[in-house]
């Protein structure tokens, strides 16, 4: 399985996990284990995976069919700076969204830290990629159906996406136009059953795991559910007591061919 060149010494939870059944690696003994690991067993050996799905009851007694996770560490964002953050997490923290915000701003990319343009976010990448020294990844905009078989296929081989999507009160995707964009890194997902057709034919068998920047904890949300918030993005709105400053907006908005609608940015080679 690849992974980044070694950064400085990290947490014990990086490992990744990619499994088509119950069998599970073996890990250091340091890793936490969970309180109550005969719920959703088959991800006791990584605790966040653990607490996610049990909390969320996905696949509680029986091991999913397929799935596949990459741990990363969450880091908050400060300001309007969902997609910075995100992106600060994929890198391992090597290059803070601080320094991405200044590179941002020379680039003529972003102002306060708002990323509206999946466009700019892969250049923004590339940068990225480059100051922290990372090689052998590639990355680019994906146009069209997130939820997909080919999309869940990528990530059971362990592709990382960054997803624009409208956030609700708790951060989960919802529908509202565009007017709470946020950005989440997926590092995962979860196909609970084997439908015996492909991958894409049951919205409710299929689950993303996922970090942003407004949460320490890993979220479980449905892919399909993300998928029909990342197609609502129509209209970029300042957020709350923001309203004064200046927002790179592309052309088109957010909506348009050079902003954040059905599209999101994916990952291979991490």
């Amino acid at each position: 399985m690849c992974s980044l060149p070694p950064p400085p010494p990290l947490p014990p939870q990086t490992h990744d996990l990619k499994h088509d059944s119950p069998e599970l690696p073996s890990y250091a003994d340091s890793n936490p284990t969970p309180k109550f690991p005969e719920i959703c067993e088959w991800a006791s050996k990584n605790l966040d995976l653990w607490e996610a799905c049990a909390k969320n009851s996905i696949c509680p007694q029986i091991a999913p069919f397929k799935y596949c996770y990459k741990h990363f560490d969450s880091i908050l964002q400060v300001g309007p700076t969902c997609g910075l953050a995100a992106l600060s997490m994929l890198v391992r923290g090597r290059v803070t969204a601080s320094e991405m915000l200044d590179i941002c701003k020379q680039e003529g990319y972003s102002n306060n830290g708002e990323m509206l343009s999946s466009k700019d976010m892969v250049k923004l990448a590339e940068k990225v990629f480059s100051l922290a020294d990372i090689e052998g990844v590639s990355c680019g905009v994906k146009f069209g159906h997130l939820f997909s078989h080919d999309i869940i296929e990528n990530l059971l081989d362990g592709a990382v996406l960054l997803v624009p999507y409208d956030a609700d009160a708790n951060h989960s995707p919802c529908l509202r136009q565009g007017h709470k964009a946020h950005w989440a890194l997926v590092s995962g997902v979860i196909v609970s059953k084997n439908t015996g057709a492909t991958l894409d034919s049951d919205p409710d068998n299929v689950y993303v795991l996922c970090r942003h920047g407004k949460s320490r904890y890993l979220a479980t949300w449905r892919l399909f559910d993300l998928y029909n918030s990342n197609k609502n993005l129509w209209e970029f709105i300042p957020p709350k007591g923001k309203e004064n400053q200046l927002f790179i907006i592309p052309k088109g908005g957010i909506g348009g061919v050079d902003g954040l609608r059905k599209q999101f940015v994916i990952f291979h080679g991490l």
